[in-house]
């Protein structure tokens, strides 16, 4: 296999962006889907031709992002057979030609066996958002992380300070497990489950001559930092 520069990046606010957070003012792409069949996410068109000179050029872009198979599957990446690799559930399964790999996923799941199963923890957590009056969207993605949703406050700065430090106690008292935080989404992770480790996996497997990391979350920084050059967008929280 020839060696070749890989192009690890996170997608959400980093390379594409929902339609809440577009502005439409500019020329836009269409990035992904919802579930039904609606337009839901944008490329701005600046973004979009670098990251098609980037795979012309023969670049490998390697989607790096926490978005599940599902919802993957409804974005451009999925259906473009220039992307060969995929890194989804912040890490948790890789996609190579759209096929998962097997042998990633062993290694994960006998992580999994070593600590308190998801529903366990789930459980436990909604117990605790309960007894802070907090009133969240929670559930268990795909049996890998737990994901926490301020739907119905959404940017009100006083929730957002009582759900991180709510969550910050729990993972305080449940050290096999880290808080991930975006805006208005939070998630509560086990410790092995980061893009960092996969990215690290497909380097050692694959050896490329040269890597690129992007992302616009301060989380993205531990796999970004085993990249030779690191991108952010414009706009970022880093």
């Amino acid at each position: 296999m020839p060696k070749r520069i890989f192009f690890f990046s996170d997608l959400d606010d980093t390379l594409i962006q929902t339609r809440r957070k577009t502005d439409f003012s500019q020329n836009t792409v269409v990035a992904s889907y919802d579930k039904e069949g609606n337009e839901s996410s944008f490329f701005y068109e600046g973004t979009k031709l670098l990251i098609d000179t980037l795979i012309s050029s023969g670049i490998t872009l390697i989607p790096t992002t926490a978005r599940n198979l599902d919802s993957y599957k409804r974005t451009v990446f999925y259906t473009n057979n220039s992307i060969k690799y995929a890194l989804l559930n912040f890490g948790g399964l890789i996609l190579v030609d759209n096929k998962i790999d097997q042998e990633w996923s062993k290694l994960i799941a006998q992580k999994y066996s070593e600590i308190l199963q998801m529903d366990t923890v789930y459980n436990t957590l909604l117990d605790h958002f309960e007894e802070a009056n907090l009133d969240l969207q929670v559930k268990i993605i795909d049996g890998y992380y737990i994901s926490i949703y301020n739907k119905n406050n959404l940017d009100n700065t006083e929730i957002l300070g009582r759900i991180q430090e709510s969550l910050e106690l729990f993972v305080v008292e449940h050290k096999d497990f880290y808080m991930y935080e975006n805006a208005n989404s939070f998630g509560l992770l086990p410790n092995f489950l980061n893009k960092k480790f996969a990215v690290e996996y497909i380097i050692s497997k694959y050896a490329p001559i040269l890597t690129i990391g992007a992302g616009d979350n301060i989380s993205d920084l531990d796999f970004m930092k085993l990249s030779t050059f690191k991108l952010l967008p414009e706009m970022y929280s880093l």
